[in-house]
């Protein structure tokens, strides 16, 4: 059985069966990696329960804070109570009403009061928004990686529908001859409904074109079109752009191998430098020909890993036979050697 980051959710908030329990900790055992996951994981739950611990607050001090609100005259006089009043000044708000409120004879809400609602309300943004931003990061990634997965199952589904089990082909030339074509084809095939799913929710940010142009539209694009059109792709998960067989672009044959990469977040390689674009961290994901994911950094990955940029050659194009897989973003192109695709 597969353990996914679901999984590792469920055994850390104590949700799984015994089986499913058992599992997880057999390959935290085993697996490196999946333990390193799993403690950031946990690292990132205890933020969010950091700082809940519940403190009484001072006694009256909603019913004196309400009673400023509705008499803001009152915080001078609380603050500097010996400041002289003017002859002209306007009567001064009626003090008794909010002294007993406070449940005392003499003012009960001083400067004290004041400097330590501040400082609280201090320590509680200091608390909560760095725990926001990670459960938001965390979210993020969360469903990042889902809509990965469901982008990979559909691409096994358009595999196994066909005689070769090959994956999407990417065209040696032509308006299809984008590394991106691979996602209106499934969803113009109906595999895959949701245009969001196909790209990382991290893109789906302004300044992206979120329209996703049709096969047909790009077919039948007048020329100078095209390229408006194919630019509208950059953004969806980067994908394997084949090899070359005898000369002839093939598309990615489906094998089930764990170490085989089909698609992965945005990637932007220049200048041989390799980009990832979708998290802040510099992380990405990276979907495998068996179809499980994984969140990686360049940092982890081992030489021969980085060549999944990159053909023998060292190109940004098409691999030179089966076993050499390239991921490229949206817009590359399988069979140009300068390929240097801009950012989305």
């Amino acid at each position: 059985m597969t353990m996914t980051r679901e999984h590792w959710l469920g055994y850390l908030m104590g949700a799984l069966d015994e089986h499913e329990q058992a599992s997880v900790e057999r390959q935290i055992a085993s697996d490196p990696r999946a333990a390193a996951e799993i403690a950031q994981l946990r690292s990132h739950l205890h933020l969010m329960a950091d700082g809940l611990d519940e403190a009484a607050p001072p006694a009256g001090l909603a019913s004196r804070t309400c009673a400023l609100l509705d008499n803001p005259g009152l915080f001078a006089e609380i603050l500097d109570p010996a400041v002289p009043e003017s002859p002209t000044a306007p009567e001064r708000p009626n003090r008794a009403a909010f002294e007993s409120l406070g449940g005392g004879g003499r003012p009960t809400f001083t400067l004290m009061d004041m400097v330590v609602a501040v400082g609280a309300c201090i320590a509680a943004v200091a608390i909560f928004f760095p725990a926001l931003a990670s459960s938001r990061m965390l979210a993020a990634r969360l469903q990042c990686e889902n809509n990965l997965r469901q982008v990979g199952m559909a691409l096994h589904e358009f595999a196994t529908g066909n005689a070769e089990k090959r994956y999407p082909a990417i065209a040696a030339n032509g308006p299809l001859s984008i590394a991106g074509s691979y996602a209106p084809r499934l969803i113009d095939n109906g595999i895959i409904r949701h245009p969001e799913t196909v790209r990382c929710a991290e893109m789906n940010r302004p300044g992206i074109d979120q329209e996703l142009p049709t096969v047909e539209q790009l077919l039948n694009a007048p020329a100078d079109d095209v390229e408006r059109l194919q630019k509208r792709l950059a953004a969806v998960y980067s994908y394997n752009l084949g090899n070359l067989e005898n000369g002839k672009l093939q598309a990615p044959l489906m094998k089930g191998s764990a170490r085989y990469p089909v698609a992965s977040d945005v990637v932007i390689v220049k200048d041989g430098q390799i980009t990832p674009q979708a998290h802040e961290d510099g992380r990405f994901n990276i979907l495998f020909d068996d179809g499980h994911v994984e969140f990686i950094s360049l940092e982890d990955l081992p030489g021969s890993m980085k060549d999944y940029f990159f053909n023998d050659k060292g190109e940004v194009a098409a691999g030179l036979d089966e076993d050499d897989a390239v991921i490229a973003n949206g817009i590359a192109h399988p069979l140009i050697e300068d390929n240097l695709p801009m950012a989305p």
